[in-house]
């Protein structure tokens, strides 16, 4: 009898808890407060969020949060990227994260790039891009130029890997008076562009490694990574620099230069991964928005939403050719933050750059 008694009384119990805290949910209104903890969860019909004028977390009515979510939000996104190679190339490989990026953000995305890498630097200081890909080194430049951006994302090739990649000099293959990056004394060097960090700024601080001068070489800029490459095969210039993917992967595959039109004959070392940045001038619910979308840009996904085809021998966690989450030969993007560049603004040090500051 006694253990039927207290069965009775936990029941009781019981139902006394439930009852309070059916009573505590339901006696909530809009205006109370909630915590951070809380954030984005519901109670009926009501949602608890964060108002960034009055820094309090409250309870408001989900239909009153769905209208007031997009405040201040612009009406489309612009998208930039440094002219790392012909504009009209990027476009198309971009395009379809892009369109990806679009749906996850809810937002349309406009593309923009510029004629040469300071074009896309002042448009990120002037406020006219809200997100930009451009490399670590003009991300450091961009900052010092005023720009107000968070790095949050990195690519990768697999999703355990690490953003990085590097700078590569090179000469034409057929070249055997080339073999090192000594062997660049007295020639007609290449260069992408006096603010690119692995066509520019790593390059100077190998040759200044070796003990160069500037008047050791006759430095030509050809203006993005592709030219540079193709410079060097084409005899305008004798040897050149360009970043790893483009003569690896990207002039290979669209057919521009063939295997062995080039040779690797020195290798940076390891350049912490071109950022994709938000700029911290957008309302802050956007800027997570965009972080999250952008760190679920990956050939997983892409697949998933039928944006790319996969066959058989495919499988997740995997690069997929002719499927580029903005990068060819990429599987997607880590979480970065601004301590990863530091190894850029060392080597600034080292050169004494002028652009640097």
């Amino acid at each position: 009898m006694k253990r039927f008694h207290k069965i009775v009384a936990a029941a009781v119990a019981i139902i006394s808890i439930s009852a309070i805290s059916s009573g505590s949910a339901s006696a909530l209104k809009a205006g109370d407060a909630c915590t951070k903890t809380q954030l984005n969860k519901k109670s009926g019909a009501l949602i608890c969020t964060y108002n960034a004028k009055t820094k309090k977390y409250t309870w408001v009515s989900s239909a009153t949060a769905a209208a007031t979510s997009k405040v201040g939000w612009p009406k489309e996104l612009v998208f930039g990227f440094v002219p790392s190679e012909n504009v009209a190339a990027i476009q198309t490989r971009v395009q379809p994260s892009l369109d990806y990026l679009s749906k996850k953000i809810g937002l349309p995305i406009k593309f923009y790039s510029a004629t040469d890498y300071a074009g896309v630097i002042e448009a990120a200081a002037a406020g006219r891009v809200d997100v930009v890909e451009f490399g670590p080194f003009q991300y450091i430049l961009a900052l010092a130029r005023g720009a107000k951006l968070e790095p949050i994302a990195g690519a990768v090739k697999i999703p355990t890997g690490k953003p990085a990649y590097y700078s590569y000099g090179i000469a034409r293959g057929s070249d055997a008076s080339v073999n090192s990056l000594s062997d660049f004394k007295g020639k007609n060097v290449c260069f992408t562009d006096a603010g690119s960090t692995s066509g520019g700024l790593y390059p100077t601080a190998g040759l200044l490694g070796l003990g160069f001068k500037s008047s050791d070489y006759r430095a030509t800029y050809a203006g993005g990574h592709d030219l540079s490459v193709l410079s060097v095969v084409k005899g305008t210039c004798d040897v050149g620099f360009a970043y790893d993917d483009m003569v690896d992967f990207d002039m290979v595959n669209d057919g521009r230069i063939k295997k062995g039109d080039v040779k690797v004959v020195w290798k940076s070392e390891a350049i912490s991964g071109s950022p994709i940045s938000v700029s911290l001038k957008l309302p802050k619910n956007l800027q997570d928005i965009i972080k999250s979308a952008i760190l679920s840009l990956n050939v997983d996904n892409m697949v998933a939403e039928g944006i790319c085809t996969a066959d058989s021998t495919w499988s997740k966690g995997k690069v997929l050719k002719n499927c580029n989450p903005i990068y060819s030969a990429h599987w997607g993007w880590v979480p970065v933050n601004d301590a990863l560049y530091d190894g850029v603004r060392r080597v600034c040090a080292v050169t004494k750059s002028s652009k640097c500051s």
